[in-house]
């Protein structure tokens, strides 16, 4: 259906976030179908142009699956000292208004000639502020499918909560309004779990809404380890997290014994020193690959208190068939039988996650090196969330703008 269509898939320059692991499924799922994939990553940095390389070194360095077939672009320098960007970008952002200002800065973004020149029969858009660039590439003939992520105007509120920021802080209405402004360009809207497509349903009445749960390819663990492992990056939600889990959680158990992967520790240090400090051994860091902190795991914790939309680590968890720690939340966006899967242990409350641990660290050692028997949760993942069902879905959906 896709042999030779030409299809942009654009996304923010993200690697250690749920949306980089969807968008590997999307260029997967596309090439799979034929298609000719250009995959453009967006940077937000300063002079992070294509040529330019010293500004990409952090993303290439991470994006190991997709790196050889990306396409980027980021603003020049030139721009970022003119009065517009002054005044429509910069002033209200130091207001809070990280739509705006993210939005003008793609909307700059330089491009490499051939991506510029190229006639596309598609563009798959993911974030709304990716979509000047989708508008500009499209132009004014090829549909646009915008994949949403969530309402991010919530994330920008959370990161306002947590950092400085001018007075009159920007409201929650109007971080959202500059939201739905660029959603209202696109074709349609894909979002990511039933919840949240409601939610754009009721903001958006005259859009087409469409459903299309993502796919994270499946990790497999060929040991069985010894470390119950929690996997965070640096962001709000999850610093919340690992707040509730090393304050109110860690007291209550007999022996904390919990290894944190990811770049959660450089934003636990900086908004939390004094928790940090005292836990600084359990944050094991930023890793190279990811599947690496999945290697030496007998559990994976998922202590969510907030978010909202789907939970791509929860379904990252849940195809490893390790046995699951987990708070309702964690689940938010999904069927509620996913909860009562089998090796999945639901603690909404501290004293609930303390002693799920405490009964968990005296299980599941290691007496050999041959992993288990997976639980339920793999056989639910292939139903729901595999590469084969998500191509499947995306063939349908794409079969009626191609």
């Amino acid at each position: 259906m896709l042999d030779k269509k030409n299809i942009a898939i654009i996304f923010p320059a993200w690697t250690n976030c749920g949306t980089y692991r969807v968008v590997v499924g999307q260029i997967a799922a596309y090439s799979e179908m034929g298609a000719n994939i250009f995959p453009i990553a967006l940077s937000m940095k300063p002079n992070a142009t294509p040529e330019n390389k010293s500004k990409w070194r952090d993303f290439l360095a991470s994006a190991h699956e997709i790196r050889d077939v990306c396409h980027l672009g980021g603003p020049p320098l030139a721009p970022l000292l003119s009065y517009d960007y002054l005044l429509n970008a910069l002033w209200p952002y130091f207001h809070g208004n990280h739509a705006k200002i993210r939005v003008w800065l793609t909307g700059h973004a330089q491009l490499p000639q051939e991506i510029e020149t190229q006639t596309f029969d598609l563009i798959h858009c993911n974030h709304f502020f990716s979509m000047p660039i989708a508008k500009r590439l499209a132009k004014e003939k090829a549909p646009i499918l915008l994949e949403t992520h969530d309402i991010q105007a919530r994330q920008f509120e959370i990161m306002n909560r947590l950092n400085w920021c001018l007075r009159p802080k920007v409201t929650y209405d109007e971080l959202l309004a500059d939201e739905l402004a660029q959603l209202e360009q696109a074709s349609a809207l894909i979002h990511l779990n039933a919840e949240e497509k409601r939610l754009f349903e009721s903001l958006l009445p005259g859009k087409q809404h469409i459903l299309l749960y993502p796919t994270v390819n499946q990790i497999k663990p060929t040991s069985h380890g010894d470390e119950i492992i929690m996997i965070a990056a640096n962001n709000p939600p999850n610093l919340e997290s690992i707040c509730w889990l090393l304050d109110k959680v860690a007291p209550k158990t007999k022996n904390f014994s919990v290894s944190i992967y990811g770049d959660a520790n450089k934003g636990m240090q900086k908004s939390f020193p004094q928790l940090f400090e005292k836990f600084k051994f359990n944050f094991k860091g930023e890793i190279r690959r990811l599947e690496e902190a999945y290697q030496n795991a007998k559990t994976i914790i998922l202590p969510a208190i907030s978010g909202h939309g789907l939970s791509i680590k929860t379904v990252e968890a849940l195809s490893t068939g390790l046995p699951l720690i987990a708070t309702s939340i964690a689940f938010r966006g999904m069927d509620l039988p996913t909860q009562n899967l089998k090796g999945v242990v639901i603690a909404d409350t501290a004293e609930e996650f303390a002693k799920a641990l405490d009964e968990n660290s005296l299980t599941n050692t290691p007496s050999d090196n041959k992993i288990t028997k997976p639980h339920e949760t793999v056989e639910f993942y292939n139903k729901t969330f595999s590469p084969a069902r998500y191509k499947e879905n995306l063939k349908k959906i794409v079969s009626t703008y191609i």
